[in-house]
């Protein structure tokens, strides 16, 4: 989508330095020099660890056509590469944000993103789905490129529209504070939805208040078209959000009589619902085959039930907080039935003050919902099994890390339930191994 006569505008709006020689055309935007950057924009990125400055030579021998840099190094680096154009700014990151908000002033094609604190990965993988089931090509991020790196590269690197039918979904993701209101103002989305708000990254975002106002952001945002905000329409938090940018809510679907949504678990069916209002907002017709689209087997790590031997695992071992491991909690004591619940918990991260709270109260959960046999890993494990005392019939094992739980597998009933979950440091995929390899 990066276009050379964007880039004449940004310099001449934002002020920033263009010296060398202009492209005929551009062809992308790169970041890594150890990929193609044949006649693409490569932006110097500079991190706590890096500075893509040094790697300007190797960007150069990988095609790049234009270099984005600061401003301070704009002369010399034109001066060594006379051919390039080489623009100065003063800070590359936000300047290749500003290029994909440009570019996504002149582009045709509707934008959905998606937020939360828990299921904004699936949730966007279930709007593809269903967007692609009414008859819509749909571009999103591959992977995990959800931050103020990412998106915008994933924006500048789209292909040109070649169709009305045409949507981009991005999912946004946030650690810090601002840095969903920085992503809203260069996505400026049709549709902006929030799947959840918890107590999730508040080492920085401090308690789930500070999370609300930075999911809220999304909401906030400016927009082209319309406008529409998708939400948990009891959450006031984020209704007020919603007012404050002037976005129509939408309202959410009952999924629980749909065909194809039997025996859902009730934050899917929560997600479900709120694609289906997205592509309401877009004025997409929905029919049964898009409603039950709407419906997204989970990916690897998400939430997926595998066989294993007389094993069912529900596989949700990629990452977790505390809404996302009671949502977990609840789905697989509704898939055991009359099987034993076995749960593997590892480690939330991120939480800061709140963390040892957070693992008390889905300790105290997990044996709420009939979990015989708890595993935890970690340094919070402790309080797990301080929660767990005096309840009979439970048994409870800590480890320090997932390997140390793998010991304990030859014990485990069978047939049983199994879920694992952590957070993504946690490596709790590691259970999920060795419960094949001892079937």
């Amino acid at each position: 989508m990066l276009t050379v006569s964007i880039v004449r505008q940004a310099c001449s709006t934002l002020g920033w330095t263009a010296l060398g020689t202009w492209p005929a055309f551009v062809n992308g935007v790169g970041t890594d020099t150890r990929s193609d950057l044949s006649d693409h924009l490569f932006v110097a990125l500079a991190g706590e660890r890096f500075d893509g400055h040094d790697f300007v030579d190797a960007a150069v021998d990988a095609g790049a056509s234009v270099l984005l840099v600061h401003r301070l190094r704009a002369a010399h680096l034109a001066r060594r590469h006379p051919e390039l154009l080489v623009v100065g700014v003063e800070d590359t990151l936000y300047a290749m944000g500003e290029l994909a908000r440009l570019s996504l002033t002149v582009e045709p094609r509707k934008v959905v993103a998606i937020t939360g604190s828990a299921g904004k990965t699936s949730t966007r993988l279930a709007m593809v789905q269903a967007a692609e089931a009414a008859g819509y090509l749909v571009h999103t991020q591959v992977g995990n490129e959800n931050n103020r790196i990412g998106v915008p590269r994933f924006i500048l690197n789209l292909p040109v529209a070649a169709s009305a039918r045409e949507l981009i979904v991005i999912e946004c993701g946030t650690s810090e504070p601002g840095e969903i209101a920085r992503l809203g103002a260069l996505c400026r989305p049709d549709v902006a939805m929030v799947t959840s708000v918890c107590a999730a990254h508040t080492e920085l975002l401090i308690d789930e208040a500070g999370v609300a106002h930075e999911k809220g952001d999304l909401l906030r945002s400016a927009y082209q078209g319309s406008g529409s905000a998708v939400f948990d329409p009891t959450d006031n938090r984020l209704a007020q959000a919603a007012a404050q940018s002037g976005r129509k809510v939408m309202p959410l679907p009952d999924l629980t009589q749909a065909q194809g949504w039997g025996g859902a678990p009730a934050h899917l069916v929560a997600n479900g619902a709120k694609v289906l209002a997205a592509l309401s907002a877009l004025e997409m017709a929905i029919d049964s085959k898009v409603i039950q689209a709407a419906r997204l087997d989970p990916p690897p790590g998400r939430g997926g039930i595998v066989e294993i031997g007389s094993w069912r695992v529900m596989d949700d071992s990629y990452n977790a907080n505390q809404a996302s491991m009671i949502a977990a909690l609840n789905s697989a004591a509704q898939a055991a039935g009359d099987d034993p619940l076995v749960v593997f918990l590892g480690e939330m991260r991120e939480l800061g003050e709140h963390a040892e709270r957070a693992h008390r109260e889905v300790a105290r959960h997990a044996l709420l919902v009939g979990a015989k046999f708890l595993m935890f890993a970690g340094p919070y494990a402790s309080l797990a099994l301080a929660e767990a005392e005096g309840h009979e019939a439970i048994e409870v094992t800590v480890g320090a890390d997932a390997t140390d739980l793998t010991k304990q597998i030859e014990g485990l009933p069978r047939p049983a339930f199994i879920l694992i979950k952590g957070s993504r440091g946690a490596r709790m995929e590691r259970i999920l191994d060795a419960l094949r390899e001892r079937s």
